[in-house]
């Protein structure tokens, strides 16, 4: 690992001084028109976008060329005279630019940025938008546009997860990326104190305009989370004056909400404000049967009835952008709000034993509660220097986060007399500083340099309390031994640099970052303080070729690290309910992850098709081992196992079988090795070793139909199949699912209605098995069906800009005069 990391440091040097030779021009026969063409809405770079250089005189084609990875074109070998350019993409409209001379005195014609508009088409006042391509590759992640999710408009951005590629969610909301569920979530780029589901759960979908999939990050992000970054952007309107939009949502089992986002800019200034509230909630049927063995006898627990689940959050955001220059831009915002959480579970519950023919019948009432307030807010710096795209940006951020919980669980006799009792609760504030700073140099048109430091620190406060019904004076009790004080302190501070070039087709992306950890875990009451200083290294590669202007290869290297934090290392016992107990490990050493990934991307017409292979390697592998912790009642616990392996591919097809109807079809298929073993200590307090090894084959494929009815009204279906999955210690059963959504625009687009049925045919499910060395535990949650949500949304100050008709096929064709 010591001679690769300094081999790669080696390298990076050498390809700077390369670099940053100065290089000899050719001698120019002929002008040359040059410019760089970028989204509008998203404003990155378009790669492949076709530039076709005519005369204006008579409007023959001259000559033509594809942009590339940065969205450069040039032109070369013009003589003089006066030509006009077209730029086309799929599923954009064509942009031209007219009257670009060429002479003596003016050889070069620098266009500077020339911006594509998703397409559309225009007739009588009415407009439809185009669909942009579902998934656009890069060279290290996946940008998604949010707005082809029509089956997601009233939910939130776990929802809009459901048909993403390489990402997972279960019925009851679970998210995985690739399998795992140790990925970290940002938002437009940034941290947040929360936790990455409370980050989707609460982030309405209406409010999302992309989602950055990187299973592989480069060395300029950070490494923590095995599986990658999910990162949300959220939308932002450029547009002059006052313009927003606003959604109403309404739905069956109590979900309903909205949210209004405006945007002011006038000169320099641009302000926006946002609110949001929104209520979820759903139910189902619940049923559960649990084994125990013990001195050889076995104990029994059956229940059966049903779960109600509600999330409510709401909040605000407000920020300003100012451009002081034109090197010089300062932004902030500031976005607070509150997150509640509830699940209430009613059960009916038989418990007997193998050892006689007693059977213990009573009714289980748990109520499980979290609360949360949390603010974050961050200020970043712009400085541009001379060159394009040679930059500073420094941008802080802070996070605070209050956390409430309680969980009560009751059980009563078939008198309704309470017979138990137990309330746990864990409040505690925690915070969060990150300051980060990037620096760009280009070195030449094809090549950059990034350097950059990142800096994180964390603290937070964790206080368990435990309280038990007593029966004789029906009274709660404290109970000194489960209820614990702990305080978590860490702190990490990142280096990083890469070097990105190109060498005629091939491109690459070589990047190296180390980081140094502090950490520190104290427990009131005790005198042990686990400690952490330590120093890591990971490496990144990226490569890119381009076979021609549709068809691409890439292959990436990425190491990465899972520090483990949470309950994962309390040394302690904490009641969880009446039926499970968990206990932490605070040795637990951090996973390192490496990953490898190749992929195929082609573009044929309108449709296109995308390839992935990976292959992933898990050190120190972190698991939740369960074992019996007494009768009827199970203990989790956290253990590094040993290692694990993932082998898998992925694919994409997206066509466009006619103008009326799309479909998008995702596939998944992996093999899963995990080898490692962990140990346990019996009842006579002997260890045993014991296997915790496992192989399984997981596959998955979902499919999105989007038919087009007319030119305001569009229906799509979602259809979603996971096979079942197998763990070391359990199982999860296949599921599959469907829903529908029909959208109507109104009003000229400035309205739209969007109708969604989810779990159409009542099939999907949560069933789970967890066996080992003397016991049994499994479950089933089945959701009520189907459920029905109502999206209205409106665009206030519906801004277009003008646009002059062009005579290719009725196609919009947006002109500008060169400059």
């Amino acid at each position: 690992m010591n001679r690769f990391i300094s081999l790669l440091f080696f390298s990076l040097c050498f390809n700077s001084l390369q670099a940053i030779e100065p290089s000899i021009k050719p001698n120019i026969y002929g002008g040359i028109i040059k410019g760089v063409v970028v989204d509008k809405d998203l404003n990155i770079p378009v790669e492949y976008a076709t530039v076709s250089v005519y005369t204006m005189l008579d409007s023959l084609l001259i000559d033509g060329t594809i942009t590339d990875g940065k969205g450069f074109f040039e032109l070369k070998k013009l003589k003089p005279g006066k030509y006009f350019i077209e730029v086309s993409f799929i599923g954009y409209n064509k942009a031209a630019v007219r009257n670009i001379p060429i002479n003596k005195t003016h050889k070069t014609a620098d266009l500077k940025i020339v911006k594509l508009r998703v397409s559309s088409e225009s007739l009588d006042e009415v407009v439809v938008t185009s669909e942009r391509l579902p998934v656009q590759y890069q060279i290290d992640k996946k940008v998604i546009p949010v707005s082809r999710q029509i089956t997601a408009a009233s939910g939130t951005a776990v929802d809009v997860l459901e048909n993403v590629p390489s990402v997972s969610v279960d019925i009851e909301g679970n998210i995985s990326l690739r399998g795992s569920s140790n990925f970290t979530v940002l938002v437009d780029g940034k941290p947040s104190i929360l936790d990455a589901s409370d980050i989707l759960e609460q982030m309405p979908a209406s409010a999302i305009d992309n989602i950055e999939i990187i299973t592989n990050p480069s060395a300029k992000y950070d490494p923590e989370g095995t599986a990658g970054i999910i990162n949300i952007i959220t939308k932002k309107n450029k547009g002059k004056g006052l313009s927003g939009i606003t959604n109403l949502n309404l739905g069956s089992q109590d979900n309903y909400g909205g949210d209004v986002l405006v945007n002011y800019r006038k000169k320099k200034w641009n302000f926006n404000f946002g609110v949001n509230y929104n209520n979820r909630g759903f139910s189902g049927d619940r049923e559960s049967e649990n084994r125990t063995i013990l001195d050889e006898v076995t104990n029994y627990v059956v229940s059966q009835g049903n779960s109600d689940m509600e999330r409510l959050s709401y909040g605000l955001r407000s920020g300003f952008d100012f451009d002081l220059n034109e090197k010089n831009q300062l932004s902030a915002g500031i976005r607070l709000g509150k997150r509640d959480m509830k699940r209430g579970t009613i059960q009916d519950y038989q418990e007997y034993s193998d050892a006689g023919n007693d059977l213990t019948l009573y009714d289980s009432q748990d109520l499980w509660k979290r609360k949360m307030d949390f603010i974050s807010s961050n200020f970043s710096y712009l400085r541009k220097f001379k060159g394009k795209g040679h930059q500073l940006s420094t941008q802080i951020t802070y996070s605070h986060r209050d956390g409430d919980e309680r969980s009560t669980n009751e059980l009563f006799d078939s008198n309704q007399q309470q017979t138990s009792g137990q309330i746990a609760t864990e409040v505690g504030p925690g915070t969060r500083w990150e300051i980060r700073s990037d620096y760009t140099l280009p070195l030449g048109k094809d090549s950059k340099f990034e350097a950059g430091y990142q800096g994180q620190i964390r603290s937070s406060e964790d206080n368990t309390k435990q309280n038990d019904f007593n029966v004789a004076n029906e009274l709660y009790e404290y109970q000194d031994q489960f209820s614990h004080m702990v305080t978590y302190d860490r702190s990490v501070h990142g280096l990083y640099s890469t070097l990105a070039s190109k060498i005629g087709l091939f491109s690459y992306q070589l990047g190296l970052r180390s980081e140094y950890t502090n950490r520190k875990i104290e427990f009131q009451g005790e005198a042990d303080k686990f400690t952490i200083d330590r120093w890591d290294f990971f490496p990144t590669i990226h490569t890119q070729y381009d076979l021609d202007s549709k068809n691409q290869l890439m292959a990436s290297y990425t190491r990465r690290i899972q520090r483990p934090r949470g309950w994962y290392l309390e040394p302690f016992i904490t009641w969880t309910d009446a039926y499970n107990v968990r206990k932490g490990n605070p040795d637990l050493n951090p996973e390192y992850i490496d990953s490898y990934e190749m992929g195929f991307m082609n573009r044929f017409g309108d449709q296109a098709f995308s390839f992935e292979t990976y292959y992933k390697i898990t050190h120190n592998k972190i698991e939740r081992v369960r074992t019996v912790y007494e009768d009827n009642v199970m203990l989790s616990t956290m253990d590094n196992v040993g290692k694990d392996y993932s082998l898998g591919m992925e694919a994409t097809l997206n066509l466009s079988f006619a103008k009326w109807f799309k479909n998008d079809l995702i596939g998944n298929f992996y093999h899963y090795k995990e080898e490692g073993e962990f140990a346990t200590v019996n009842s006579n307090g002997d260890e045993i070793i014991q296997d915790f090894s496992t192989k399984s084959y997981n596959w998955s494929i979902r499919n999105n139909a989007t038919f087009i009815f007319d030119k305001k009204t569009r229906l799509q279906v979602n259809m979603n199949y996971h096979s079942p999955t197998d763990w070391a210690q359990g199982r999860r059963e296949a599921f599959f699912t469907t829903s529908a959504g029909l959208k109507r625009t109104f009003w000229k687009r400035k309205m739209s209605a969007t109708l969604q049925v989810r779990n159409i045919l009542g099939t999907a499910k949560h069933e789970t098995t967890y066996t080992g060395t003397n016991f049994y535990n499994h479950s089933l949650f089945e959701p009520k069906s189907p459920s029905f949500h109502l999206n209205i949304s409106y665009k206030i100050n519906n801004y277009k800009q003008k646009r002059d008709r062009g005579s290719n096929g009725g196609t919009d064709v947006e002109e500008f005069e060169m400059q």
